[in-house]
């Protein structure tokens, strides 16, 4: 409902009674138009939802820490054979670093 504040329009007050019909009347035929969309709107989440409990249990199965890894490292750090690969890092953090600033430029 638009109000004309200036009064200018070709529009005619309500009283107030008229405007609390309009209300109701507007009110249940809305409510009726959103049981129809309601009645006619489904949403079928069984296939994805049977997929969505496949992947989460087979994120389930995977260790969060590879044990075995981390073993193998520890041992080489106490054998002195762990090697540190330093411009293997540095691309790394430049990639990092690249993917970050682009990342907040397209935002």
């Amino acid at each position: 409902m638009s109000i004309n504040i200036k009064k200018t329009g070709h529009k005619s007050a309500q009283s107030p009674v008229n405007k609390a019909n309009n209300t109701k009347k507007n009110t249940k035929s809305s409510a009726k138009k959103a049981t129809k969309t309601a009645d006619s709107d489904s949403i079928d989440l069984t296939e994805n939802a049977s997929k969505l409990q496949q992947i989460e249990q087979s994120l389930q199965d995977i260790p969060v820490i590879d044990t075995g890894r981390v073993e193998a490292i520890s041992q080489s750090i106490e054998e002195g054979q762990y090697n540190i690969d330093n411009e293997k890092i540095a691309d790394r953090i430049i990639k990092s670093e690249t993917a970050l600033h682009l990342k907040k430029k397209s935002s």
